[in-house]
């Protein structure tokens, strides 16, 4: 490892060396720290406080994330990733593929089951779902397209390429969590919570204090 780089807004970039026949260095985020994942979820069935939804959102992005990322080290082998990597040192391609639809599904169901606690429960129609998510993600995918532009001098076809699949997502989740939610039991369990004043303090906070440590970690460590 010759350096790392916390993007604000797209986890981390790091600068490593291919090593031989150490699968299980490549293995460590998808079979050691995304199963430990699972905590958070744990922990935010047990309390149920809207507190809890950013990280379960983050949670679930995680599994998307990798789950495609695994399809992809079969279906676009060139571009080298951890899993590919695994896959020339003998890792089974069925894996990829088991773990890869394992954990996107997961990924899905997991923010469909904890939609209650961002006040989005069996009420709420489609329409102002859409809505809900469009507010609450597309800004994000705006300010990581001007982050590029502005620090790594990517052009402005990186808004097209960042926004238009988020939108196509959010259609097809909002249009999942509809008929999971109305028609599945175990998708009402859990009531929905209103986000008070505190809620918004705590998590102002909450990304205040990862901010300040991102900014620490890249100034002192970043990729060389």
């Amino acid at each position: 490892m010759t350096g790392f780089y916390f993007h604000p807004f797209n986890g981390g970039l790091n600068s490593s060396t291919y090593v031989d026949n150490h699968s299980l260095l490549y293995a460590g985020g998808a079979f050691i720290g995304l199963p430990l994942t699972i905590i958070f979820m744990l922990i935010a069935l047990r309390y149920r406080s809207p507190v809890m939804f950013p990280f379960i959102v983050t949670g679930s992005y995680g599994f998307l994330h990798t789950g495609i990322w695994m399809i992809r080290s079969l279906v676009n082998p060139e571009i080298a990733t951890d899993y590919t990597y695994m896959i020339e040192l003998g890792s089974s391609e069925l894996l990829m593929v088991v773990l890869g639809v394992s954990f996107i599904l997961f990924g899905i169901i997991s923010r469909v089951f904890f939609l209650p606690l961002a006040g989005i429960d069996v009420s709420v129609v489609l329409k102002y779902r859409l809505l809900i998510y469009t507010i609450g993600i597309i800004p994000w995918y705006v300010l990581h397209s001007l982050y590029n532009i502005v620090f790594f001098k990517s052009g402005f076809t990186i808004f097209l390429i960042l926004i238009i699949p988020e939108f196509i997502y959010i259609i097809i989740e909002t249009t999942l969590s509809v008929p999971l939610q109305k028609r599945i039991r175990v998708f009402q369990s859990i009531r929905a919570k209103e986000i008070s004043i505190c809620h918004f303090i705590i998590i102002i906070f909450i990304i205040l204090l990862l901010y300040t440590s991102v900014f620490i970690v890249n100034s002192e460590f970043g990729v060389k």
